[in-house]
């Protein structure tokens, strides 16, 4: 099966990842195991990242259902993805019986010679039901992991630094949150300045009235997660729990706000607030007129 064909069906398991609104690391690394499974190369998966990065519109996923569709037509192809799915299942060492029945019926609906639309959605609910079904689930010994790494970096700096705070954990665990998004918008492109490192100095001050060392502690512990990476569903997810619809509103401002500091606004930072602003339930209408309002500043 030909690379291009391979992309189509990787395409259209993004749209499913999509359903719940979205995309986990979990669900990445499914992606990750299909694309070591179809031999792909680098530059194929940056192909993809776009999908990952945001849901697509109702048309171009149509158009993407009914291309696979006509793609997966010689009896090799389908045996490739079959094995592909195969690989999938098995990787939680024993297949059981959903996980089975995807193989099954997905076998079945290949081997069609006429696929409706009402035929992909049963596939479609099947895939979601099985290859996604453990995406989300809440590994016990990972739970709130970002909660204890940065309140462990915390602990650990403070004590090397002498520098103690009072502030309680539960704020000094949100405040990290929100500082870490603002700091791997500044990442995002590669390049974070002294204006930009100032612009989110600033904006902790404002949100959360730090200063002095205490400023440098936590500026220092959020700059370190998201140069090292972090799990961007916790983060959302505990944002979207913890924080009303303005406070996340907020949130976005700054965020453009450190995107714009050096003067101008990369395009990798603006996809970066796009996707983290899809995360928290903020309507792309609002995330369009705040960008506008942020480029405004800087002409």
């Amino acid at each position: 099966m030909s690379k291009f064909k391979k992309m189509t069906f990787l395409k259209v398991l993004t749209t499913i990842a999509w359903a719940d609104g979205e995309v986990s690391q979990s669900e990445i690394n499914i992606f990750k195991t299909f694309y070591r499974k179809f031999d792909l190369e680098k530059h194929e998966l940056d192909e993809l990242k776009p999908y990952l990065l945001s849901p697509i519109a109702k048309k171009e996923k149509d158009e993407l259902y009914r291309q696979m569709i006509a793609e997966l037509s010689s009896p090799e192809e389908k045996k490739e993805i079959m094995g592909a799915l195969e690989t999938m299942v098995e990787a939680h060492k024993r297949m059981k019986s959903e996980e089975r029945e995807l193989v099954n019926q997905f076998s079945e609906w290949l081997g069609k010679t006429s696929h409706t639309k009402r035929s992909f959605g049963r596939i479609k609910n099947l895939l979601q039901r099985t290859i996604f079904k453990h995406a989300r689930d809440m590994n016990p010994d990972m739970e709130k992991y970002f909660k204890r790494r940065v309140l462990n970096k915390i602990e650990l700096k403070s004590a090397r630094s002498k520098t103690f705070t009072n502030l309680p954990e539960e704020r000094l665990y949100f405040i990290c949150l929100v500082g870490t998004l603002m700091a791997a918008v500044a990442h995002v492109d590669d390049h974070f300045d002294a204006t930009e490192k100032k612009a989110l100095k600033r904006c902790l001050t404002d949100q959360f009235s730090l200063e002095g060392k205490e400023l440098a502690l936590l500026f220092e512990v959020v700059e370190e997660q998201a140069r090292q990476g972090f799990d961007f569903y916790e983060v959302t997810a505990e944002l979207n729990r913890v924080t009303s619809y303005n406070d996340r509103i907020h949130l976005m401002e700054c965020l453009f706000e450190v995107s714009i500091a050096d003067g101008k606004m990369a395009h990798e930072e603006a996809e970066e607030i796009r996707r983290i602003s899809k995360a928290l339930r903020i309507p792309h209408k609002t995330f369009i007129e705040c960008k506008v309002r942020a480029l405004d500043k800087i002409r």
